[in-house]
C-alpha cells in the first residue's frame, strides 16, 4: 500500500490514512478522497500495522515516536481494533508568534476549526 500512496500526486499534501476492516484502504487529501488498494484490510493488515504503533490509550489513540502524527482507532464491541485512523501531523514554523502576547501574558486561548487545518499549538 505504501509504495501506491507514495507515488500519489498530492503525497505531501496527505491528510490522514484509513483503514476500516473489510473496505478498502483510503487516503485523505485536501482534494478528495483516494483509494489505496483495490484489496480491502485484513485482519491480518491491522495487526501488523497497529502492532508497528504500540499501545493505544483509553482514549483509543496512540502517536508515532518522534512526530506529530496521531493515530485513533475504532474497536468493536470484543474491544479488537478494527479501523485504524492515522492522521499526518505537520510543525507550521512560526505559527505561536501571532498568539506569543497572549501566551506570555497568562491569557487563555481556545483554538476552533474544522479538522486538518492545525488547531494543535
Amino acid at each position: 500500500m505504501r509504495h501506491g500512496l507514495a507515488r500519489h500526486p498530492e503525497v505531501r499534501e496527505l491528510v490522514e490514512v484509513v483503514m476500516d476492516l473489510g473496505r478498502r484502504p483510503l487516503a485523505r487529501f485536501p482534494s478528495g478522497d483516494w483509494v489505496i488498494s483495490d484489496q480491502p484490510v485484513t485482519a491480518d493488515d491491522l495487526r501488523q500495522d497497529v502492532d508497528k504503533v504500540g499501545e493505544f490509550s483509553e482514549d483509543n489513540r496512540s502517536g508515532i515516536n518522534h512526530t506529530l502524527h496521531r493515530i485513533s482507532a475504532i474497536r468493536n464491541r470484543k474491544a479488537q481494533i478494527v479501523g485504524p485512523t492515522c492522521r499526518v501531523g505537520r510543525a507550521i514554523s512560526r505559527s505561536a508568534e501571532m498568539i506569543r502576547d497572549l501566551v506570555v501574558g497568562g491569557g487563555s486561548i481556545l483554538v476552533i476549526g474544522p479538522p486538518g487545518v492545525g488547531k494543535p499549538l
